[in-house]
C-alpha cells in the first residue's frame, strides 16, 4: 500500500457480498469513505460486492468508465490533493492511483477508454486549466486553459466532443475537440454561474443549473445561444440569498429534463416536457431529502437516481421513472453509474451524468 493511502495494484479489493453474475447490470457507486458500492439493477438494487479505491476518507469528486478498457475511475481530493483512481472492472483490482495537483473536480472519459479529461476544481481560484490524462497511464499528458474554479465535464458520447463549465463568472459553456484539445465553441452568457448541466447526444442543446436561477436555463450549442428559461411550479426558495440549484438530467430518449429542487422544505425533482420548446413542467417528484443535490439515469432510462444534499451523509433515492415514484435507496453517493455485464465481458456503461441517448 502506498504512503499516501492509496491501494497499489496488487493490494487485494474487499469483497462483501457474492461477486457480479455473469449477465447483469449494476450501478457502481463511490463513496467519501474510499469503496465502490455494487447495485445489482434488477434485483431491487441489492448490494453485491463492495470495492476500495483509497485507504481512508476522502471528497469524492466524479466517476466514470469505458467499455472497451473496462475500467472505471474515480475522481476524488484528499489531504489536500487530488487523485485519479483506475480500477479493472473484470478483476475489482486497482490499477493505480494518481495524484494530481492541486485538486480534482467531476471529470470523464472518452467512449474509446484512451483520454480522461479531469477539472482542477471549483474551490481553486490558481489553477485556470483543465487536465487531459492517460487513461491507460494516468498520467498527464498537458492542460487546457480555461477560466478558474473548472468544474463539470462531460465526453459525448460520440468521442468527438467535451464540454466544460466553471464556477467562475465567466457564465458559459466550452466545447473542446477532442481531435486536438482545442476549445472550438463558446456559448454566449447564462445569467448566473452555470452548475451542473447535461446535453443531447447529437452535442446540439444543452439545459443547466444556474445559480440565481429558481428553475433552469437551455441553450443551442451549435450557435451558443440561450434559449431560455425554465422556472420551477408548486414550489418556492424561502432560504436566504440566490437559489443555488444543483442536480439535472434529461431523459435518455431526450423527452423529459429532471431537475432537483434546493432550499428548505423542498425534497422535490421537477420534471419537464423538453420533446418541444418552451419546456413545461408536467411532474413533482417527491424525494426523501430537502436540497437534492445529483442525479443521473440508467442507460435505459427506467429508473433515476437522486442523490441528497452533498456531505450530509443522506441516501441516495431511486425513483421509477415511468410511475415517478421513488422505489428505494441506495448508500448516500452523487458518483454513480451504470455498468452492464455478460459472459464475463462488460458489454455497456453509462455515465454519472443525465446525458440524451438519441442516435
Amino acid at each position: 500500500m502506498a504512503s499516501d493511502g492509496a491501494l497499489s495494484g496488487s493490494d487485494t479489493v474487499a469483497i462483501t457480498a457474492s461477486t457480479v453474475s455473469s449477465a447483469a447490470q449494476y450501478i457502481y457507486a463511490a463513496q467519501d469513505d474510499g469503496t465502490i458500492r455494487v447495485y445489482n439493477i434488477n434485483n431491487a438494487h441489492a448490494l453485491v460486492k463492495t470495492l476500495t479505491f483509497f485507504a481512508g476518507q476522502c471528497d469524492a469528486r466524479g466517476i466514470a468508465a469505458a467499455t472497451p478498457t473496462h475500467r472505471i475511475y474515480t475522481m476524488f481530493n484528499s489531504g489536500g490533493q487530488g487523485h485519479v483512481a483506475c480500477i479493472d472492472l473484470l478483476t475489482d483490482q486497482v490499477l493505480w492511483d494518481h495524484v494530481i495537483h492541486p485538486a480534482v473536480d467531476r471529470g470523464d472519459v472518452t467512449p474509446d477508454g484512451k483520454t480522461l479529461y479531469v477539472p482542477s476544481y471549483e474551490g481553486l481560484s490558481n489553477s485556470p486549466y483543465e487536465f487531459v490524462v492517460d487513461a491507460i497511464s494516468g498520467n498527464v499528458i498537458s492542460t487546457i486553459a480555461m477560466p478558474i474554479k473548472t468544474h463539470d465535464t462531460i465526453c459525448s458520447l460520440d468521442g468527438t466532443k467535451v464540454f466544460m463549465e466553471n464556477k467562475s463568472t465567466d457564465a458559459r459553456i466550452r466545447t473542446i475537440s477532442t481531435a486536438n484539445n482545442q476549445i472550438i465553441a463558446i456559448t454566449n452568457k447564462f445569467s448566473g454561474i452555470v452548475q451542473p448541466f447535461a446535453v443531447n447526444r447529437k452535442n446540439t442543446f444543452v439545459i443547466a443549473d444556474v445559480i440565481g436561477v429558481y428553475g433552469f436555463q437551455y441553450a443551442d450549442l451549435t450557435t451558443g445561444q440561450i434559449l431560455g428559461t425554465a422556472v420551477f411550479k408548486g414550489t418556492a426558495w424561502n432560504d436566504p440569498g440566490v437559489t443555488h440549484p444543483h442536480g439535472i438530467g434529461m431523459t435518455p430518449n431526450e423527452t423529459e429534463a429532471w431537475v432537483c429542487d434546493r432550499g428548505t422544505g423542498n425534497h422535490f425533482v421537477h420534471v419537464f416536457n423538453i420533446a418541444s420548446l418552451p419546456p413545461v413542467q408536467k411532474r413533482l417528484v417527491t424525494i426523501s431529502n430537502d436540497n437534492p443535490h445529483w442525479l443521473t439515469f440508467t442507460i435505459d432510462g427506467r429508473y433515476c437516481y437522486v442523490a441528497g444534499d452533498k456531505g450530509k451523509n443522506q441516501a441516495t433515492d431511486v425513483v421509477d421513472t415511468a410511475t415517478y415514484r421513488r422505489i428505494g435507496s441506495l448508500g448516500p453517493s452523487e458518483d454513480l453509474l451504470e455498468v452492464d455485464f455478460n459472459n464475463g465481458q462488460v458489454t455497456a456503461t453509462g455515465s454519472q451524468f443525465g446525458l440524451g441517448r438519441v442516435q
